[in-house]
């Protein structure tokens, strides 16, 4: 499963960079945030396959991480190509943050349990 995550995000950056790098309807600065948020989920979804969870975290993780980072997507999109005062940049990174909280406390609470 660790594999077809790391395929999976592979195939989604190339054709991200792809599409980028043709249409001109696709700016530079969203491309790159876009690359940025695919390979942070898919970092996540590795992780979360690396760490040793019960299997009621697994899944529920694994759909919670999914669509956020579909969210993500979508906010990088629509984000104004500038790196001030860019409210969608900061909501994608607070997004992260918070998954990676989530992450640990969920590290730690299946080690207990």
């Amino acid at each position: 499963m660790k594999n077809i995550t790391l395929i999976t995000g592979i195939i989604l950056l190339l054709a991200n960079l792809l599409l980028g790098s043709t249409l001109s309807a696709y700016p530079a600065f969203n491309m790159w945030l876009n690359c940025g948020v695919i390979a942070t989920t898919t970092t996540l979804l590795y992780i979360l396959r690396c760490i040793s969870l019960k299997d009621g975290f697994y899944i529920s993780l694994s759909m919670l991480f999914g669509t956020l980072g579909i969210a993500e997507f979508i906010l990088g999109l629509f984000a104004p190509e500038q790196y001030k005062n860019n409210w969608y940049l900061i909501a994608i990174t607070f997004i992260v943050v918070i998954e990676a909280v989530i992450l640990t406390i969920t590290s730690v609470i299946s080690k207990k349990v």
